[in-house]
């Protein structure tokens, strides 16, 4: 993923070009009551420190940061009479001021206009585009400048009076020309929804520069809401902070999202005046393109980018000094820290395209403007060092990239400590290592990496598997080389694999886990005071490493004590919360912090006959693994992740029925797959009865029963080699997951046999309903019934709970249909005394989640749209985590793994049953897509008649129904997978 390294530049210092006039009369010492602003708030006036005149902070309501600044200096010589000439003059005069350039670093304004006794300029906050407003008076030789929100404009217009610089001759309220200009939600926002959305726009920033990018989203919506409740959802100014959430979203993955996103936020620009606004949108659709894959039209939009950043840059220069409105034209720093930007993307890019010259080159202008530009944030250098090292590992020079890389790592080490950016810089040091064959140093330096990984959460532990393939590449070489320890080598690629999280399955755990915080007010509350605390922490890192990166004349030694100080404590305290969390509350610990994994763990709990299987799919290159009870072996897999999705793509296709008609099922494109994942490994596979799958990429959206291991000679569905005709199989969305189900303390079974829900009242037509659903964006808010209502309906589902429960001894009122399938009933049903909990419903499990969206269960829709999501009939992960089951079953009936967004939605059904093991359930049987119901009532009477493994029972009844010619397509019995590790069955079972 790509780091956007300037969502918005703070704090930079610029210099002012005002002269000195007459000697200022004293300012008043103590506050003067400026009245009310216009939303209802007293207002005064503090003096400040200046050096030019007189200065004052304005303060409203008890908020501790100002609504605007008020600053009144003395002009060389009275203005001319003469409107024009007069009007010329007090433009020149307003731009030389110290007030100029504070404006400036602030806002970016409009061509001040004439108002009565002075000039008005509309101007947009840099940060956010909020409104805001700058005005110019004089009288006599006095000149008065303030700046502000809009509701502190007619205190600021009374400002030489109130002031006692003396009276304005045509004082007026504006209030009624501002509200015709910028609309009336301008006027009624104070500073405390700016404090609020500064807040969040730092967390936002923090967030992305330790690529936690999403916790970024999360604070970038809240900050969004904030605008469109204050401003309106149509704000010019919103736009800037939608490019910035559509750039958080691109980075995690979601493109079509990020998509909609940038196409918003571009309308919303069309009305800004703020032209790097414009231009940083094109520069944040560069990021998304390289996202995305489309690399040649990244570095075309980024270098477009470049050449306007540049002339803006080269404009800025040429005005320095020359008494021109900065506010207008922009910050000279700010606009110089836009084209870093800009650079560092075409480097990006470039080195992708194997352009090396382009990269340096491009790194090079870029270190030149930083050393030229002060109070740019310091995690900038270290970004420049590690992308000039690449370029220069790129044309040959290994040791020369790897130096510079070093020093970045270093760097980043000072601002983040042992943390993801420290832990990222170091994986591509690594990857320059072992591209140059200095396979020592390369296992060092990928280590250390890893072990840093190890110790973040889940959120900021998000690592990416294509930065961990070449490390996987040096240890498969490595064990190549000396077969005597490639058991060891093995293990470690492995063990090195378990750090990677991404995608829907780690989304989900992660939002379920924020909703497990959020249902118990102590784990809340320690969660939130922990992650106030390592913020805190990482903030006072960056600017103890900003202090100590200045020249020697310019470091505050008193005030690096103090950040010395401080550092170590807030330190203190993040790690005292972080145990007090874990020890507290197992169960979160648990689902953020699923600890370390060894194989001699899992070989320890594998019975003989039995095997565990994992992919990495990357990019490139990808690997198998496959472990027994004697130990973990590790193979080349010739199939990229592009590739295996275009081919679960076209096996999905082949058993999805076309106008009521099946299609031919391709055997040879299954036997084709099962060789490219299991041909490296077909000796290991002899002698194993059930084969336990930890599916990743496209293959979570497979169901591995249909894969083929002989040859096919003709179409003959009955006689092919099935995988189940020689070995039950299941699956487990995570190898944590199979630790903590192997390692379940055997627990009283449940009293009751059988509940099931089944057929909630949707009307829809098709399956535009589940599509529909799957893009919707939802966060914090009710889903809307209309959506659920437009489902297919699944009437055949009645019969099925019916037909099922009925054998399996389940009383008349645990059958629940229609609309009494509500969140209400599940929650209400006293779930922990089922053996098996069955759901017969649509299952959104989208492909990519949208919005902070999570995966879950389509109930009945309520009569009108609740106030909260707790009553929206959609049954979420975080919903499911939150219930308290004891079943050795829960089953999904009619879920689909096609995804409701057109695509493959496999992997969140992972993230599904990952919560429905938080909450007590010890197997799930899931559907891979909606099978009739005389096929599914025919397959589980199978599956529950007799004693035995669950597994073996399914892989058992399977065979039945393959083995009928009548229902030898796999469509009849393929679709249903065992996941998770269930306990020995039994007939009451």
């Amino acid at each position: 993923m790509i780091r956007s390294l300037s969502l918005l530049i703070l704090a930079l210092l610029l210099t002012a070009c005002a002269g000195k006039g007459p000697p200022a009369p004293e300012q008043a010492a103590g506050p003067i009551a400026m009245g009310r602003n216009m939303i209802g708030e007293e207002c005064r006036a503090l003096p400040t420190d200046s050096a030019d005149g007189e200065a004052y902070a304005l303060y409203c309501g008890l908020w501790e940061q100002p609504s605007g600044t008020i600053a009144v200096t003395q002009l060389y010589d009275p203005l001319p009479e003469a409107p024009d000439a007069r009007a010329r003059q007090l433009v020149l005069e307003t731009n030389r001021t110290a007030w100029a350039g504070s404006l400036a670093q602030k806002a970016i304004c409009q061509p001040a206009q004439p108002v009565p006794g002075g000039l008005l300029a509309q101007c947009q906050l840099r940060e956010g585009g909020w409104p805001y407003i700058g005005i110019s008076l004089v009288e006599g030789r006095r000149l008065v400048q303030a700046d502000g929100i809009p509701a502190v404009a007619d205190l600021m217009m009374a400002a030489p009076a109130l002031l006692k610089a003396g009276p304005v001759t045509q004082q007026q309220d504006i209030s009624a020309l501002l509200r015709a200009a910028l609309g009336d939600e301008a006027l009624r926002f104070g500073r405390g929804d700016l404090n609020s959305f500064e807040r969040l726009s730092e967390v936002g920033r923090l967030s992305n520069s330790v690529e936690d990018y999403a916790g970024a989203e999360a604070a970038y919506r809240k900050a969004l809401d904030l605008q469109a409740r204050a401003l309106g959802p149509d704000s010019p100014g919103a736009g800037d902070t939608l490019m910035a959430l559509a750039l958080e979203v691109s980075n995690q993955g979601r493109g079509p999202e990020a998509d909609a996103l940038f196409r918003r936020a571009d309308a919303l620009l069309q009305k800004s005046f703020d032209k790097a606004a414009r231009a940083r949108l094109g520069s944040y659709m560069a990021f998304h393109a390289a996202n995305s894959g489309d690399a040649r039209r990244a570095l075309s939009l980024g270098r477009d980018s470049s050449a306007i950043r540049r002339a803006l840059v080269d404009d800025l220069e040429e005005q320095a000094g020359g008494g021109a409105n900065r506010a207008v034209l922009g910050s000279l720093a700010a606009a110089r820290g836009d084209l870093i930007h800009s650079l560092l993307l075409e480097a990006t890019v470039s080195l992708r395209l194997e352009q090396f010259g382009l990269a340096e080159a491009a790194t090079l202008e870029a270190a030149t403007l930083f050393s030229r530009t002060r109070g740019l944030p310091p995690w900038w250098h270290a970004r420049i060092l590690g992308m000039q090292g690449l370029a220069r590992a790129g044309k040959g020079d290994a040791a020369g990239g790897a130096a510079l890389m070093s020093k970045a790592v270093a760097s980043n080490k000072q601002l983040f400590g042992a943390g993801w950016p420290v832990a990222s810089s170091m994986l591509e040091l690594g990857r320059v290592y072992a591209q140059a064959g200095l396979d020592a140093e390369a296992l060092a330096i990928y280590r250390e990496a890893l072990s840093m990984v190890a110790g973040l959460d889940t959120e900021r532990g998000q690592l990416p598997l294509d930065r961990l393939i070449p490390f996987l590449d040096t240890l498969y070489r490595m064990a190549q080389a000396e077969p005597d320890r490639r058991a060891e080598f093995h293990a470690e690629m492995f063990t090195a694999l378990q750090a990677v999280r991404e995608g829907v399955v780690g989304q989900t755990i992660t939002r379920a886990a924020a909703r497990f915080a959020s249902s118990d007010p102590a784990v809340s509350d320690l969660i939130r005071q922990q992650q106030d605390a390592v913020r805190s922490r990482d903030r006072l890192r960056i600017e103890l490493a900003s202090e100590t990166a200045k020249l020697d004349g310019q470091r505050d030694r008193a005030r690096e004590e103090a950040l010395v100080k401080q550092l170590q404590e807030a330190t203190n305290v993040a790690q005292g919360l972080e145990r007090q969390l874990q020890a507290a509350f197992p169960d979160y610990a648990r689902l953020t912090k699923p600890g370390p994994v060894r194989p001699a763990d899992l070989s320890s709990r594998l019975r003989p006959g039995q095997a565990l299987v994992q992919f990495a799919f990357g990019m490139a290159g990808s690997y198998g693994f496959i472990l027994t009870d004697k130990g973990v072996f590790a193979y080349p897999v010739p199939i990229s992740r592009a590739a295996l999705q275009d081919q679960v793509g076209e096996l999905r296709r082949s058993i999805t029925p076309r106008a009521g008609v099946l299609p031919p099922f391709d055997l040879d494109l299954s036997y084709d797959l099962y060789g490219r994942l299991f041909g490296g490994a077909t000796d290991l596979l002899s002698d194993v009865k059930h084969l336990v799958l930890v599916p990743s990429a496209a293959l979570s959206s497979l169901p591995p029963a249909l894969l083929v291991r002989d040859r096919p000679t003709a179409r003959d569905y009955a006689g092919a080699s099935w995988l189940v005709r020689d070995m039950a199989v299941s699956v487990v969305p995570s190898v944590p997951s199979f630790l903590a189900l192997a390692g379940t303390t055997a627990r009283a079974s449940a009293p009751k046999p059988f509940i099931g829900f089944a057929a909630p009242p949707f009307q829809g037509r098709d399956t535009g309903g589940l599509k529909a659903l799957g893009e919707e964006c939802r966060t914090d808010a009710a889903l809307d019934p209309a959506l659920l209502r437009a489902l297919a309906p699944l009437p055949e589902t009645a019969d099925e709970i019916r037909s099922i429960g009925g054998r399996l001894g389940a009383a008349p009122a645990d059958l629940i249909t229609g609309e009494r399938v509500t969140k209400a009933a599940v929650r209400g049903a006293g779930l922990d005394q089922y053996r098996i909990v069955y759901f017969a419903t649509h299952g959104l499990l989208p492909g990519e989640l949208r919005c902070q969206s999570q995966p879950g269960l389509a109930l009945a829709p309520p009569p009108v749209p609740p106030s909260s999501p707790a009553d929206d009939g959609l049954l979420t992960a975080s919903d499911i985590a939150l219930l308290r089951l004891n079943a050795d079953m829960v089953v999904l009936s009619a879920c689909n793994t096609a995804g409701g967004d057109a695509r493959l939605g496999g992997e969140a059904l992972s993230g599904l049953a990952e919560s429905f093991f938080f909450a007590g359930a010890r197997s799930l049987l899931v559907s891979h897509w909606q099978v009739p119901s005389v096929p599914t009532v025919r397959l589980m009477t199978g599956l529950f008649a007799g004693e035995g493994d669950i597994a073996v029972a399914l892989a058992r009844a399977q065979r039945s129904l393959a083995s009928d010619p009548a229902s030898a397509h796999p469509f009849n019995w393929a679709a249903f997978t065992l996941v998770g590790a269930a306990p020995q069955s039994d007939k009451g079972v």
